[in-house]
Formats: C-alpha cells, structure tokens, sequence
C-alpha cells in the first residue's frame, strides 16, 4: 500500500496549494513535521476532529476554536509595514480620535472590516488615498488581506481597537513603539498581535519575532 502523505519535502508549500485531503493529512502529523506555514496558521488553536468528508479543514478548526465562550487568534503582520505605520503616527501633528477618546495621541488602530489590518492613526493634511481608495500607512495580518472576510475568526461585527504606541507596555517603562523599533534593529521580520476575547472584553499581547 502506498502512503500519500506529505513529508517535509512535498508538502504544498501554501494552503492554496494543498487539497483538503493533504490538509487533513498534514494535521496528522507531529508540528516538528508541518510545514511552516501551517504551524503558523495554526497558532495556539487546538486541533479537532475532522471529519474525512470536510472540504475546508482550515475553516472546520478556525469555527471549532471560535465558536463558543472565549475566542483566541493570533494575526501575524510585516514588522517593517508595522513600523512605518507606528513612526508615521509617531511623527504626526495631528491624531483621530478612536471611539470613546478624548485625548489625541500616536496610536495603531487595529480594525476589522475589508480583512482585518493595522493603520496609524496620525491625520494627514489631505489623507490621500491609493488607486483602490485605501489610505496610506495600513499593513493588513498575513492571510487577511483586502477581500477576505475575517468574520470565521474574529465574529460577525466590524470593529475598530486603539492600541497606544506611547503607554508602557511593560514594567521596564517600555512602549509599544519602543518594541518595535528594537526588534526590527535586532532582525525581527514580523509582528504578532494575539488576542483573547469575548463579547465583553478583549485583551491583546504583542510578540516580534
């Protein structure tokens, strides 16, 4: 009997790529033997039974992992974009104002609508947009770009978070801006954003890598 399933060396090398039954196959394996990408789309989601009928392994764990009580989902983002983003509302003399704010400060939102992505929040003269009539200084998560419905993983309603760049984030006194601009001059390439939450609150950690 031959055995099909995909070892480190012909795995697909997207999800694209791979079928759903490669992609139920792969699930099988040990996580020293996925492939990258998997294991990063994965996260710290648990793994559930697939039924070997599924035609969309991916989304059957994404709605196991979301689909009651307290949801986590780890977004990963290009730290250069994140960066740019955070410097350019760093630098800005004028910042919106998020739901609820009053006070102008630097800050990323992070917003769900069209995919899901981080943006600055510093008002440019003219907020000129792009030829697809987005606003500059926005980088959206890895796999959740413009398109996508973000829905399966982070519910029915769009939303916008402020996230400061300017508060300590840690006990050392270190901000948000401060982080990224030391990971990124150590050779960090990406940005992760893991959140926990409910319909009630919502609690974000942030890890370069």
């Amino acid at each position: 009997m031959t055995n099909n399933t995909p070892d480190a060396d012909n795995a697909p090398d997207s999800a694209d790529a791979a079928t759903p039954e490669q992609i139920r196959q792969l699930l099988a394996l040990p996580a020293e033997q996925r492939p990258d990408w998997l294991n990063d789309f994965l996260g710290t989601m648990g793994i559930p039974p697939i039924s070997d009928t599924s035609t969309n392994p991916l989304l059957d764990i994404v709605i196991a992992n979301t689909a009651h009580g307290v949801k986590r989902w780890t977004l990963a983002f290009p730290l250069a974009k994140v960066l740019a983003a955070a410097e350019h509302a760093a630098a800005a003399d004028k910042h919106k104002l998020g739901y609820g704010e009053t006070e102008a400060a630097p800050r990323l939102w992070w917003v769900k609508d069209d995919g899901t992505y981080l943006m600055s929040n510093g008002q440019d003269p003219t907020d000129t947009r792009d030829d697809n009539g987005r606003l500059p200084h926005v980088v959206h998560a890895e796999g959740w770009g413009p398109g996508t419905d973000a829905r399966p993983i982070l519910g029915g309603d769009d939303f916008r978070e402020s996230i400061s760049l300017t508060t300590p984030v840690f006990e050392d006194s270190t901000t948000l801006l401060d982080m990224l601009r030391e990971a990124a001059a150590h050779g960090a390439t990406r940005f992760n954003l893991k959140a926990t939450f409910n319909d009630t609150y919502m609690d974000l950690t942030y890890i370069t890598e």
